[in-house]
């Protein structure tokens, strides 16, 4: 059923009705009322009923505008707000904020001021509606004074028609836009203004060149929109802080590679180094080889330079189990030194730790065993691996000078730090401490059940 045949209906169906109730009237007074007196009544009766079936429908149709012009306006805000999801980059994200809040509400200029930690002043201006060319000769974004000050104090919607009697001295930079009608809202997020959203000059829908006051629609739909860019900035700003804490880590690992790797790698070559050098006169086979042995340290350490180049692993301790790994670095304790080290792990299952979890391991016991060869000036070094009471327990204790409380609080290199964050990666505990013999004692202890389940 269509409104025109309401119309009419609305129209019929009073006349007949009142016609009916006119006849009954006649007929029960017997002829007295004429002829002319009821036509009359009738013309005044139907130029009534359209009159009101006009208001009424009139005043449909304005409802019908409206919703059909708030949905147009909630569908524009729904296609604004899914935009801004699909961006990350905070840049971009913030571009875009000031881009579709002016096309939502249809002004000619926009702009986003991004508080600074302070939340007084703008650390960053956005525009848009200003071309390039505009933009050179303007002398500088706005700093947060004068009238922009008034929102920043009041954290409230500002919508002003005349800026002139609004505002005695307007603080636009030199070569600004000519601007006269403005709408500000600030932007919250928990609880806290972290920017305003302003649009100024409102066009008209018919004319693009009219400028047209804003409206209260306008304001409630742009106060809809700043929640919506909010959203979307603060879901930039943790993408962020999530990129940045990747790189911090990856930095962090690089760190920790590098120094228990390639510089513990290159130091073990000077060592060997210093010991042919001490030989070379007196025994030439036994220097050449220790040569040989050195220039093969040199190209790995070559080859763990290249992977970090490229972004791969290093290739130390890459492919064996944590038996291999401790008897390697025992046998490379035993050569470069004049030290006794002995190994017991004679219960060690290999299988129970996985590649990456055996390289872990093998670092921090490489890192314990290189401060026993640079600081120590010990005779005797034990490496012991165990399994007991669900742990995995490796203990790496020697005969030498004692580690100081003082090293231990307060480490002058990264080593100490190294052993104790790659601990904290296995989710175990590493425990270094001066022995009352005299040597010190390193006691990593590692759950098997975080192990298997990682």
């Amino acid at each position: 059923m269509n409104k025109r045949f309401l119309r009419w209906i609305s129209v019929i169906l009073p006349v007949i009705f009142l016609v009916t109730i006119l006849g009954i009237v006649v007929y029960t007074s017997s002829g007295k009322i004429s002829l002319i007196s009821i036509l009359t009544a009738l013309v005044v009766i139907f130029l009534g009923v359209i009159v009101f079936s006009n208001w009424i429908f009139s005043f449909i149709d304005l409802r019908e505008a409206e919703i059909s012009r708030r949905a147009s306006q909630l569908e524009a805000l729904n296609t604004a707000s899914q935009a801004l999801t699909t961006e990350l980059d905070l840049g971009l994200v913030l571009q875009k904020v000031v881009d579709l809040s002016r096309e939502l509400v249809r002004s000619r200029y926009g702009a986003l001021g991004v508080l600074d930690q302070s939340g007084k002043h703008f650390e960053q201006f956005l525009t848009s509606g200003i071309s390039e060319e505009e933009s050179k000769h303007i002398s500088g974004p706005p700093y947060g004074k004068g009238l922009l000050s008034t929102m920043l104090q009041n954290e409230e919607t500002l919508l002003i028609d005349d800026l002139a009697a609004y505002y005695s001295h307007l603080d636009f930079p030199k070569n600004h836009p000519e601007v006269n009608r403005l709408l500000g809202v600030p932007i919250k997020t928990k609880g806290k203004v972290i920017g305003n959203l302003y649009l100024a000059e409102k066009l008209s829908q018919t004319d693009s060149e009219e400028i047209v006051p804003f409206t209260g629609d306008d304001q409630k739909i742009l106060e809809m929109f700043a929640i919506q860019a909010a959203i979307a900035i603060e879901n930039a700003r943790l993408y962020r802080q999530i990129q940045q804490l990747a790189v911090l880590e990856e930095r962090q690992r690089f760190g920790m590679d590098l120094h228990d790797g390639v510089i513990q790698s290159l130091y073990a070559v000077g060592l060997m180094l210093e010991n042919i050098q001490r030989r070379v006169d007196k025994d030439t086979g036994m220097s050449r080889e220790g040569i040989s042995k050195a220039i093969t340290s040199l190209n790995n350490v070559i080859s763990d330079i290249r992977n970090y180049i490229l972004d791969l692993r290093p290739q130390h301790f890459q492919g064996r189990n944590i038996v291999q790994g401790i008897e390697e670095l025992a046998r490379a304790l035993r050569a470069n030194t004049f030290m006794d080290v002995n190994v017991e792990m004679n219960t060690i299952d290999p299988g129970q730790l996985s590649p990456e979890q055996t390289v872990e391991v093998l670092h921090i016991a490489q890192e314990a065993l290189v401060n026993v060869q640079k600081h120590a000036r010990a005779s005797v070094v034990d490496v012991n691996l165990h399994f007991e009471n669900g742990d995995l327990e490796m203990e790496i204790v020697d005969d030498g000078i004692s580690i100081t409380p003082e090293r231990i609080e307060n480490p002058s290199g990264n080593g100490l730090r190294n052993m104790q964050e790659r601990a904290a990666l296995l989710h175990g505990e590493i425990d270094i401490a001066p022995r009352s013999q005299g040597g010190t004692e390193v006691t990593l202890r590692v759950p098997i059940d975080d192990l298997d389940s990682r």
